[in-house]
C-alpha cells in the first residue's frame, strides 16, 4: 500500500445538513416522497466537506456530492475494476448530468470538486514544458552532437492530461492514447457534447459514447496518419444542462438506444438562486479533499505485457455479494413489471451502476483510511444501493419531466391549454363550444382543436372523448 498523507481529523461543528424538497408535478397539489442525496454513504471527511460546501458556498448538496463521486471516477480510472462474478467485471465509469435553470449554483459544484484534478493537469503541463524545452533544444544539435549527451535518441515528452472540455472523439482519443489510466470528460453545458453527435458521419459519435459506457475498445481508422486504437478505454463524462434543454437531450431517438438510460441524473427539487455568503469554507476542509483525490491518483496503473491497462480486480465478500444479487432479483422483477420499455431501461442500466457505485466507495474508502482495500466489504455495496436508488428516482423524474414537454397539448397558447382542462372528460359539441365561447374562443378556432386525433376521439355523432 502506498504512503497517504493523513487527512487532518478535525471534528465536525456543525450537524450534516440535507436539501430537502418537495417534488412538485404541474397542475399537481399532492407533494411527492423527497429523494435527498444519500450522503451517509460517503466517508465521514467527504461529508464534512460537503456540508461545509453547502453552509458555507451554498453549493447544494446533491451537485457537490455527485461532482465529488465524478471527480473520483476519473481519478480511479483503470487501476481498478469490481468483478461481481466471471465475465461480468465494471469499471468506474460514470456519466453524470447536473440538471437545474439558470443561476442556481450547478457549475461551481463540479469546478471544486475537480479542482485537485485541474491542479494536477497544471503540474503535469509545467512538467511536459519543461521537458519540451530540453527535447527541442537536443533536436537542434546534430546526430553526433546529441550521441555525447545521451546514449539514446531523445524520446519526444507528451503531456499526460486527465481532463478534456473541447474535443472531437478523434482527438479524445489521442489524449486517452497519451494517458492510459484514464480520462474525463468534464463540460460545462452538456448540450454541446450530444448536439455533436451528428456532425460527422449519422450516429458514428453516438455509437462511439454508448460503446464507451461499457468500455468497449476503440478503434479508428484515419485517412490521414496512423489508426488509433485503445484495447481498454476509460472516459467519464459529467457537465451541467439547464432543465429546459433535457428535451434537446432525449431527441433523436436518444430515449430509445439507452444513452438517457446510461446517465446519471442530479435534478433537486425547487432549487431557488442563492444569496450570497460572506462565508468561506476552512481551508483544512478544501487540503482533506485534495488528499483523497491524491490518493487516488497516486495509485499505479498495472500494464499488461503489450503495454496496454490491466485493471487490478476487487471481489465481493461474501456478504456484499449476497447483498447485490438480493437487490438485483428485486431490480429484475422491477424491470419486468415496468409500466413501459422506457422505465425498464432505465432499472436495468443500473445494475451495471451498482456495481460501480460499490467500487467507488470502497476506494473512496481506502482513500479516506477507512479500509484496507482487500475486498468490497458489504457496507460499500448497501452504500452503492442507496445511490442507486437516489439516481434511479432522478432518472424517473427526468423521464416523466420529457414526457410532459412533450404533451400535444403543449403545441397550443394558454387559452386553449385552459380550455381543454376545464372540458369534462366526455362532452357534447354544443357543450364544448359554449364553453369555448365563454373562455374566448372563437368557434373556428375551437373546431380546429377539436379535429386534433391526439387530444380527442370522436366516439359518437356530435360526441367526444378527452384523451388526456
Amino acid at each position: 500500500m502506498h504512503h497517504k498523507p493523513g487527512i487532518e481529523n478535525i471534528p465536525p461543528s456543525q450537524t450534516l445538513q440535507h436539501i430537502n424538497g418537495l417534488i412538485q408535478q404541474a397542475n399537481d397539489a399532492e407533494a411527492s416522497e423527497k429523494n435527498d442525496f444519500p450522503l451517509s454513504v460517503l466517508p465521514p471527511p467527504m461529508q464534512e466537506i460537503i456540508t461545509a460546501a453547502h453552509q458555507n458556498l451554498n453549493y447544494p448538496v446533491d451537485f457537490t456530492a455527485s461532482a465529488m463521486l465524478f471527480a473520483a471516477s476519473v481519478a480511479i480510472g483503470n487501476t481498478y475494476n469490481i468483478e461481481v462474478k466471471s465475465e461480468f467485471q465494471q469499471s468506474a465509469v460514470l456519466y453524470l448530468a447536473i440538471v437545474a435553470r439558470a443561476g442556481t449554483n450547478k457549475s461551481h459544484p463540479l469546478s471544486f470538486a475537480m479542482r485537485p484534478i485541474i491542479d494536477n493537469d497544471k503540474r503535469a503541463y509545467a512538467r511536459y514544458e519543461q521537458q519540451k524545452k530540453q527535447y527541442d533544444k537536443l533536436m537542434t544539435l546534430d546526430r553526433k552532437e546529441r550521441d555525447k549527451q545521451s546514449d539514446n535518441e531523445p524520446e519526444k515528452p507528451v503531456y499526460h492530461k486527465m481532463l478534456v472540455s473541447d474535443f472531437t472523439p478523434e482527438a479524445l482519443v489521442e489524449v486517452h492514447r497519451c494517458n492510459k489510466r484514464g480520462i474525463g470528460v468534464c463540460i460545462d453545458e452538456l448540450a454541446g457534447w450530444f448536439k455533436n453527435f451528428n456532425r460527422y458521419n449519422q450516429g458514428s459519435e453516438m455509437e462511439f459514447w454508448l460503446s464507451n459506457w461499457n468500455s468497449k475498445r476503440i478503434d479508428i481508422d484515419r485517412k490521414t496518419g496512423e489508426p488509433l486504437s485503445i484495447p481498454t478505454p476509460f472516459i467519464s463524462v459529467a457537465g451541467t444542462i439547464q432543465t429546459a434543454m433535457l428535451n434537446e437531450m432525449a431527441g433523436h431517438s436518444r430515449t430509445k438506444n439507452g444513452f438517457m438510460d446510461r446517465i446519471l441524473f442530479v435534478m433537486p427539487d425547487n432549487l431557488q438562486k442563492p444569496y450570497w455568503s460572506d462565508t468561506e469554507i476552512a481551508p483544512y476542509l478544501v487540503k482533506n479533499w485534495n488528499i483523497i483525490i491524491t490518493s487516488l491518483l497516486e495509485m499505479p496503473v498495472r500494464l499488461d505485457d503489450t503495454l496496454n491497462p490491466e485493471p487490478q480486480i476487487l471481489y465481493l465478500s461474501q456478504e456484499a455479494k449476497s447483498i447485490l444479487f438480493d437487490w438485483q432479483k428485486l431490480n429484475a422483477d422491477q424491470c419486468n413489471n415496468a409500466e413501459n420499455e422506457a422505465i425498464a431501461g432505465i432499472y436495468s442500466k443500473f445494475e451495471m451502476y451498482a456495481a460501480r457505485f460499490a467500487l467507488i466507495l470502497e476506494l473512496l474508502n481506502f482513500a479516506c483510511e477507512i479500509d484496507d482495500l482487500s475486498q468490497i466489504s458489504a457496507t460499500s455495496v448497501q452504500g452503492a444501493l442507496q445511490l442507486v436508488e437516489y439516481f434511479k428516482k432522478n432518472a424517473v423524474k427526468v423521464h416523466q419531466a420529457i414526457c410532459n414537454n412533450n404533451h400535444p397539448l403543449l403545441r397550443y397558447p394558454l387559452p386553449k391549454q385552459n380550455l381543454y382542462n376545464q372540458l369534462p372528460t366526455t362532452f357534447t359539441t354544443e357543450d364544448g363550444l359554449h364553453l369555448a365561447l365563454k373562455l374566448g374562443i372563437g368557434e373556428r378556432a375551437f373546431f380546429r382543436l377539436l379535429r386534433d386525433r391526439e387530444l380527442f376521439k370522436h366516439i359518437n355523432h356530435g360526441e367526444y372523448e378527452k384523451c388526456f
